[in-house]
C-alpha cells in the first residue's frame, strides 16, 4: 500500500508538470519541504497540486459538475470561490479545458467554441484583464454549450 501511494505521488507530479522536468523537480522539492514538518512527513497525492499552486483536480471536477447543473448563480458562486482561494485563472482555464476536451457527452462544436474562448481569455489575461471576469466568461459559454448538448 505504501508503494502504491508513492507511485500515486509520482504520477501526480508528472501529470502536473506536463513533461517539464524542471517543473517536476521543483514540485517534488516544494512538496518535500512543505510536508517535512507536517504529520508523519510523508508527501500525499492530494496536496501536490496545492503545493504547486495549481487548482486541485477535485476543484475542477466540482466546476464541471456545476456547469452540468446549468445554473448560472451556482457557477458564479463557485468561480468567486476559486478566485478567493487564489488559484490563477490561467491554470484553472487550462485544467478545465483538459477535462472538457475528453468529455464524450459534449459535441465537437461546443468544445471548439469553448477552446476559442479559453484562448481569447488567456490572451486577455496576458494583457492584464481581470481573472474573475475571464473565468466567468469561459464558464458562461460552457454553461450555454452544456445546455444545448444531447
Amino acid at each position: 500500500e505504501d508503494e502504491e501511494k508513492k507511485e500515486e505521488v509520482v504520477e501526480e507530479i508528472l501529470t502536473l508538470s506536463r513533461g517539464d522536468m524542471r517543473r517536476a523537480v521543483t514540485a517534488l522539492q516544494s512538496a518535500h519541504s512543505l510536508s517535512s514538518g507536517v504529520g508523519d512527513g510523508k508527501i500525499v497525492k492530494e496536496s501536490i497540486a496545492e503545493m504547486a499552486g495549481l487548482p486541485p483536480p477535485k476543484l475542477i471536477d466540482e466546476l464541471i459538475e456545476t456547469l452540468r447543473t446549468k445554473k448560472f448563480d451556482d457557477m458564479k458562486e463557485l468561480v468567486l470561490k476559486i478566485g478567493l482561494e487564489g488559484f490563477p485563472a490561467e491554470f484553472v482555464l487550462s485544467a478545465l479545458m483538459e477535462k472538457i476536451i475528453v468529455m464524450e457527452d459534449v459535441d465537437d462544436e461546443a468544445k471548439a467554441k469553448i477552446a476559442i474562448q479559453v484562448a481569447q481569455s488567456d490572451k486577455n489575461l496576458i494583457d492584464g484583464s481581470d481573472e474573475e471576469l475571464q473565468l466567468l466568461t469561459v464558464c458562461s459559454l460552457a454553461l450555454e454549450c452544456f445546455k444545448k448538448r444531447r
